[in-house]
């Protein structure tokens, strides 16, 4: 599904987006679901996708507190998960509007999991809105080092860097 995103400083962002990969997807949204996965995750402790999960459902019924407690401790049962890394960066950039705290969890999720995509677009995505522009370049030309060439986000890190170039 292409898809249209407000990305910061009101850029269009043009992407191509997985259904099932969007925060406010059927299976996180809404009270049922937010009190299901919470259980799950307490039932759960120490099971890192419950408690990402649970952090999703959090975060898209805004409850960023509760996300943040989710992903710390996923982050706390595996230093190494990107995706943990990542999704706090997402809370703090994106709910709470604080880009500056955001770029330490997506430098992060980069860190550990180079190969997984989304942190290099957000990390490049959050330093553009800190107006770390060159940053931004460095962070997508890293980032389409680390990607398999046939990996998805590669178009997109493409085009983001051609946005950029565009804006100077």
């Amino acid at each position: 599904m292409k898809k249209n995103i407000t990305t910061p400083q009101n850029m269009t962002y043009s992407k191509t987006i997985n259904i099932k990969a969007m925060v406010n997807d059927e299976q996180y949204s809404g009270t049922q679901n937010f009190i299901k996965l919470e259980s799950l995750a307490k039932d759960n402790p120490n099971d890192v996708t419950a408690q990402i999960n649970a952090g999703i459902s959090a975060y898209s019924n805004a409850n960023y507190t509760m996300a943040i407690d989710h992903y710390n401790t996923a982050i706390k049962i595996d230093p190494n998960n990107g995706v943990a890394y990542n999704n706090l960066g997402n809370v703090y950039f994106r709910g709470l509007s604080k880009p500056n705290i955001a770029l330490t969890y997506y430098e992060r999720a980069t860190q550990v999991e180079p190969s997984y995509n989304y942190g290099w677009l957000n990390l490049a995505l959050c330093q553009r809105k800190a107006r770390d522009i060159e940053g931004a370049k460095a962070t997508i030309t890293q980032g389409l080092k680390a990607l398999d060439i046939n990996d998805t986000m590669v178009t997109d890190l493409k085009e983001l860097m051609e946005e950029i170039n565009r804006n100077m």
